[in-house]
């Protein structure tokens, strides 16, 4: 029996949209990997499925090598030196467009929710029978 928990339809394919949901945090203003973790682990399409933290930083370190963040050592605070990340020209320019394609993946969703919401209606007055 399929394990509907490990299937794909149970979400667990949003973790894909950890680029743009770092971008948002990132640009509210500097801040260090931890706390974008921390943040990124507080979203409600992250709540059931927290991305990992290595997962976050290997993908914090993609994003720079691409030229869509910077980051700094930040030296001020007590402890250990931690990286500062920030949204560069190109990040910002990046984030808007993220924010153009989750609109259109949005209307696409409403639509596809309207075929299968008719679709497990037709199911439920059938019976639950697969048809042929």
């Amino acid at each position: 029996m399929l394990d509907l928990d490990a299937c794909s339809c149970s979400g667990r394919t949003l973790t894909r949209l950890v680029r743009p949901a770092v971008m948002a945090t990132v640009a509210r203003g500097p801040i260090h990997g931890y706390l974008i973790a921390r943040r990124l682990e507080q979203m409600p399409m992250f709540a059931e499925h927290p991305p990992d933290h290595a997962g976050i930083y290997r993908t914090l370190k993609a994003m720079e090598e691409e030229g869509l963040l910077v980051s700094a050592w930040d030296l001020e605070d007590s402890g250990p030196a931690r990286r500062r990340y920030e949204l560069t020209a190109d990040g910002r320019r990046c984030l808007r467009r993220w924010q153009q394609t989750i609109q259109d993946y949005h209307r696409a969703l409403q639509e596809l929710l309207g075929e299968v919401r008719q679709s497990v209606g037709r199911m439920a007055g059938s019976g639950g029978r697969a048809e042929k």
